[in-house]
């Protein structure tokens, strides 16, 4: 039987003409409905300025209290009037950079004119007519005034213009199409004033503005979508920071946020940053104290007393347990540290090549040390202990035994006890009386910090292979991990460069019973600390890489 051809160009070519015709419609149709008009057309207009002179006084109050320095400060600058910009914030969108708003005329908004303020920061679209990426929170100065914003680009255009214009943002697809942000803007922008409510007082209504508007306490203090918004129902209660490492509160009046805070203590902890269990406040929000301390002791306690309403939300902060609401007593239940403790133990194993091709390690969990090769098989007695953290130099192999030398420091009159680094009380080891006889000791050199004589000390002892590792990023990943899981329990993180090296020894000290920490952990969370405080930085990152 003869075959068919059956002739397929002409069904192609109109499943081709299908397709782009769709292509067309779906282009046009992006493009008119991501256009900032569109947005324009279906909202209603706002007010406009007075023809009043700006007041400068309160633009600079509005720069305070809506934090613009925090963001915009020029990179490795600490005056809060040099705004050239250049800042990241990491998010799981990418990285953004943050722009000049100096009042440089070609690189800063010195140009801008009162209109193009007002649509930049109430409605997301530059003086170019782009639309802006809501990391600008424009969400929140939505609800400012034509004359409050008229007042703030007029105090900022008295400050100095700072030159140089700061790189475009690194974001993954799609989010590198910033036309697409109009999609998002009809969306979760509403473009609506606040209104006064005629039940509270003046005071209230200002802190409503300010917490709402300027201050936009909502942008950080509430948990998002996977589109980036507010998820309705739980503004205020507390979530993850745009990196995703650290946690922000829950503010709400409920026993999961604030709730046992009175209106009194909120406009205090916004002047000296001290909460009322008297834990000081740490990482951004150190940074908005430094703000909120600059506005009237008025403006702080309107803030507090309209925080003070706000819908309580339940939801716990990170680490927290769920509160028990019922008439039965329960207990906690007790944790064993056993899943890092168990991350310690992996992280003190090595395999027999990394072990023979290390020529520096680090102790991870506390080892005792002999002065001579014990036997195989055999048990002599210890001559010391070295602590977490402690780096060795490699000496030589001998089956399971290695031998290492440590070098540090001992503060003259107290041979028992070696440290890390002259005048810093980073405990290495702690030394056998034989042991103090073969250390092999230096000069003393004074030390002007501590006014004491310390000498350099180096001793060559023999440990068991296991509890060691030659990577001492892994040891800081696990006792930042530690940390973490641990303190922010309790606390607000501080940031470990809040403390000296010598003050971290009290402070977790102080804290270690509150904790199910293993001793091993314990040890190594204060060398972490200790690593990582206001007074290490270069010296000991030098000092032990």
């Amino acid at each position: 039987m003869p075959e068919v051809e059956v002739d397929l160009t002409p069904k192609m070519k109109k499943l081709a003409a299908g397709l782009v015709l769709v292509a067309i419609i779906g282009f046009v149709t992006f493009m008119t409905l991501t256009a900032p008009q569109i947005w324009d057309m279906v909202h209603a207009s706002r007010d406009v300025p007075d023809a009043g002179i700006a007041d400068l006084n309160n633009g600079k109050t509005l720069f305070v209290a809506a934090d613009c320095a925090i963001c915009h400060t020029s990179v490795n600058q600490k005056d809060p009037t040099l705004l050239g910009g250049g800042g990241s914030l990491s998010s799981a969108f990418g990285t953004f950079y943050m722009p000049n708003i100096s009042s440089d005329p070609k690189d800063g908004i010195g140009l801008w004119t009162t209109t193009q303020m007002i649509r930049a920061m109430r409605e997301g679209v530059s003086p170019g007519g782009e639309t802006e990426y809501p990391v600008l929170p424009y969400t929140s100065y939505q609800r400012m005034s034509a004359n409050d914003i008229r007042d703030l680009l007029a105090y900022m255009k008295t400050l100095p213009a700072v030159p140089g214009k700061v790189r475009d943002h690194d974001l993954k697809f799609p989010f590198t199409m910033r036309r697409g942000v109009g999609l998002w803007r009809l969306f979760f922008l509403d473009g609506k004033p606040l209104t006064t409510d005629a039940q509270q007082t003046a005071s209230w209504n200002r802190g409503k503005y300010l917490v709402e508007g300027p201050a936009h306490c909502a942008e950080c203090h509430s948990p998002r979508n996977f589109m980036g918004a507010i998820v309705a129902g739980k503004r205020f209660a507390g979530g993850l920071a745009p990196d995703g490492k650290a946690y922000i509160p829950n503010i709400t009046n409920d026993e999961t946020g604030i709730g046992y805070w009175s209106a009194n203590e909120i406009a205090s902890y916004l002047k000296d940053g001290i909460s009322p269990i008297k834990i000081k406040a740490a990482g951004d929000m150190a940074e908005v104290i430094v703000d909120t301390a600059q506005l009237s002791d008025g403006d702080r306690l309107a803030i507090a007393q309209y925080v003070k309403t706000l819908p309580g939300v339940d939801l716990p902060n990170a680490g927290m347990t769920e509160p028990n609401r019922t008439a039965v007593i329960r207990m906690l239940p007790k944790t064993d540290g056993k899943a890092a403790q168990s991350k310690l133990t992996a992280l003190g194993t090595l395999s027999a090549s990394q072990l023979t091709g290390a020529t520096t390690l680090y102790v991870v969990t506390t080892k005792p040390f002999t002065l001579d090769r014990t036997p195989a098989g055999g048990k002599g007695a210890d001559d010391g202990k070295l602590l977490a953290s402690t780096k060795l130099t490699v000496v030589a192999h001998d089956g399971d035994m290695v031998q290492v030398r440590i070098d540090g420091w001992q503060q003259e009159g107290s041979d028992s006890a070696l440290y890390a680094l002259k005048g810093q009380r980073i405990l290495d080891a702690v030394l056998s009386p034989a042991a103090v006889a073969k250390a092999v000791r230096g000069k003393p050199i004074h030390d002007a910090d501590t006014n004491l004589n310390w000498n350099q000390t180096s001793l060559t002892v023999w440990i068991q292979q296991s509890g060691l590792n030659a990577d001492l990023a892994q040891l800081w990943q696990y006792g930042g991990d530690l940390y973490g899981a641990t303190c922010a329990t309790c606390h607000t993180l501080q940031p470990t460069n809040n403390f000296l090296t010598n003050q971290w020894i009290g402070t977790l000290g102080a804290m270690k019973r509150y904790t199910s920490l293993e001793d091993d952990q314990y040890r190594l969370l204060l060398a972490y600390l200790q690593y990582h405080s206001k007074d290490s930085g270069t010296k000991i990152a030098a000092a032990k890489p």
